[in-house]
């Protein structure tokens, strides 16, 4: 099973400074929206500039047609970037294949699977996926990666069942665990908590926060749930409408207001020592 089509990960491209190797992702002056004709754009966002370090979890907060997924599509070059760079590890999205993106980067969306056929070691399996030969049978490098995947998000219990039949939060740590399993060195995630309850969202994110802090991943998701992310990221990224783009720090975006900002609606406003949401009277 050979990497020879790889592209290095060392390698600069377009004059990038070789230091940028050191971050996961870096976005450079990059523009979102939709191309409606070859001279109409539709600009969501412009010109914006953040990056994904290593061991870093960052939550991309924002309301509801804010643009996130959008953000997330053209980090993966599903959507055209209007204008502007992503690069990871300092080689430019536009140059790199989707096997070679599928090194670098691994997505858990919340798309359904209704394939009943399926196990869930089947799932994870798929994350071995872009290294494999053109058999597609499974190598014994393969079936540890797998292994380990599992034991990672404490689900060895669950290779066997079908996953269809798993719980809500079942379902995520098996996704979870082929995103592992896929062995990239940042992890995309889009609303890993819908859906499961109050527990489980919790166990959901302490793995997370695990693979950051213990197997130095990387990791940037998206939640409409702006109290467990202040619990948990060590950034955030708050997206807006009209052009709106703020990072930093949890704590001090908080006491700047910029939650307020963001989320407060009549009747309802976010309550900066609490850091719950509350019904103003």
């Amino acid at each position: 099973m050979g990497n020879s089509s790889f592209v290095s990960t060392n390698r600069a491209i377009d004059g990038v400074a070789n230091s940028s190797v050191d971050n996961i992702l870096k976005i450079d002056n990059l523009s979102t929206g939709y191309s409606l004709s070859h001279r109409k754009k539709l600009y969501l966002h412009r010109n914006l500039n953040s990056y994904v370090g290593r061991g870093e979890l960052i939550t991309l907060l924002g309301p509801n047609g804010a643009g996130k997924s959008t953000l997330l599509k053209t980090l993966l070059g599903i959507n055209t970037a209007l204008d502007g760079e992503v690069y990871y590890k300092g080689m430019n999205l536009s140059q790199l294949s989707k096997k070679e993106i599928s090194t670098l980067v691994a997505v858990v969306l919340t798309d359904k699977i209704y394939d009943r056929y399926l196990t869930a070691y089947d799932i994870v399996g798929t994350g071995r996926y872009p290294y494999g030969s053109f058999t597609g049978k499974l190598t014994k490098i393969d079936k540890e990666k797998i292994q380990n995947a599992f034991n990672v998000v404490g689900a060895h219990e669950l290779n066997s069942r079908y996953f269809y039949s798993l719980s809500d939060g079942e379902k995520q740590k098996v996704l979870l665990a082929r995103a592992i399993a896929q062995d990239t060195p940042l992890i995309f995630l889009d609303e890993p908590t819908a859906f499961i309850d109050s527990p489980g969202k919790v166990i959901i994110m302490n793995l997370l926060k695990e693979l950051v802090t213990v197997h130095n991943k990387s990791i940037l998701l998206t939640t409409h749930d702006t109290e467990l992310a202040l619990n948990y990221a060590s950034k955030l990224w708050l997206l807006g409408k009209e052009n709106y783009f703020k990072e930093g720090d949890p704590e001090e975006l908080v006491k700047s207001g910029m939650i307020n900002r963001l989320f407060d609606r009549e009747g309802v406003m976010f309550n900066i020592k609490s850091k719950k949401f509350e019904t103003m009277n």
